[in-house]
């Protein structure tokens, strides 16, 4: 294997466990070409100015019963409005109580971003409005008020208007000044310059330019663990098979030569005995890793402010060691709560819960479990 492709399967790892960074974009895309050069081997969620999108606030009371329909609506709108052009628009929908709406990304190219990070082996996590990032961002007592929040940029204002926390509209504005939007004075007033991380409080609209899928985001860290996991496993493997054929050919050179006085006793321990690294190797690589790793995902699925640090499992004594980070420690009990009401898993515990280390966001959380070592979960 070249130099050249092991530093590209360091790189793809090293997406696929990498906590995502935020970068903010413009139309062009320009801050993301540099990224993805600077950067390869990297998450990162990207945050689109207000100069790239277009906005819709749908009427209430319409029959749209999903993000689907919701999606569908809007490209007829956009497609009314702006003719030929919308066909090229990436939406994102988003739905929120009674309110619903959709961004339309047309300053950025979302097939050309997704060229561009999969060129450099980087993971692209969301590509979101940076009004919806920025309203999630907002203190409690911000985002449950009643007023305007307001996203401004340079010329643009994207005017969130607020009932007790519940979106009732949404518009982006041509301004000269916060001035052109009346003499109100708005309940927050965001720009790029700002740090931009969430907050507990009201549930914010999370449009996402990224094609929804019935995977959840925790696919590609859990999965990427678990090979890491076999990898490593396999390695041991074959490592341990070299040494007991190593081993094997010894004693039946012994035997050859003295056949006879070899004991009982001895005679026994000459047998073929595996070790315990190759018993484990072989468990390992025997576990259900797919159903394993899909109902970690899917009892977290709900959670999508936990970020997963890691995974340890030991497949002779059925356990199984999950590491995250959360806001909040009721999202890590009912994980655990969940993950206890599972078909082939047993004494679920929440075993650690502490401060996160300097530079990480939120509280460590370690959860341990016995898992069903065959069949399935």
């Amino acid at each position: 294997m070249s130099p050249s492709m092991n530093e590209r399967l360091r790189q793809q790892l090293s997406a696929r466990l990498a906590k995502p960074r935020r970068l903010f974009v413009t139309p062009g895309g320009d801050e993301f070409a540099t990224w993805c050069r600077d950067m390869p081997g990297t998450a990162v969620e990207l945050v689109v100015s207000a100069k790239a999108l277009h906005e819709l606030m749908i009427e209430p009371g319409l029959p749209l019963a999903d993000l689907d329909a919701v999606q569908a609506y809007a490209q007829q709108q956009f497609a009314h409005y702006f003719g030929a052009a919308a066909q090229r628009f990436a939406l994102a929908p988003w739905r929120l109580g009674d309110a619903a709406g959709a961004s339309a990304l047309h300053g950025l190219e979302l097939a050309a971003l997704r060229a561009q990070a999969d060129a450099a082996r980087v993971r692209l996590v969301a590509v979101r409005p940076a009004w919806a990032v920025w309203l999630a961002s907002l203190p409690v007592a911000a985002r449950a008020g009643s007023g305007r929040a307001v996203w401004h940029e340079e010329d643009v204002a994207v005017v969130i208007q607020l009932d007790r926390g519940r979106v009732t509209a949404l518009q982006s504005r041509r301004v000269q000044s916060l001035a052109d939007l009346g003499a109100e004075t708005p309940l927050a007033v965001g720009t790029p310059a700002d740090e931009l991380v969430p907050q507990a409080g009201p549930a914010t609209p999370q449009p996402d330019f990224l094609p929804r899928s019935a995977r959840s985001p925790l696919a590609w860290p859990l999965a990427a663990t678990g090979a890491l996991v076999l990898a490593t496993a396999a390695w041991s493997a074959v490592d341990s098979y070299r040494l007991l054929d190593a081993a094997q050919a010894a004693r039946d050179r012994v035997a050859q030569l003295r056949p006879t006085a070899l004991k009982p006793q001895a005679r026994r321990a000459a047998a073929p005995v595996e070790n315990r690294s190759a018993s484990e190797a072989r468990a390992l690589l025997a576990m259900p890793w797919e159903p394993l790793l899909t109902r970690i995902e899917t009892a977290g699925a709900d959670a999508k402010t936990i970020a997963w640090l890691g995974l340890d499992a030991s497949a002779g004594r059925g356990e199984v060691r999950l590491e995250g980070l959360t806001p909040d420690k009721l999202l890590a009990l009912q994980l655990a709560e969940q993950l206890g009401m599972t078909p082939g898993w047993g004494q679920v515990v929440l075993s650690r819960f502490s401060a996160a280390e300097t530079g990480l966001v939120g509280q460590r959380f370690e959860i341990n479990a016995r898992v069903a070592t065959g069949g399935g979960s």
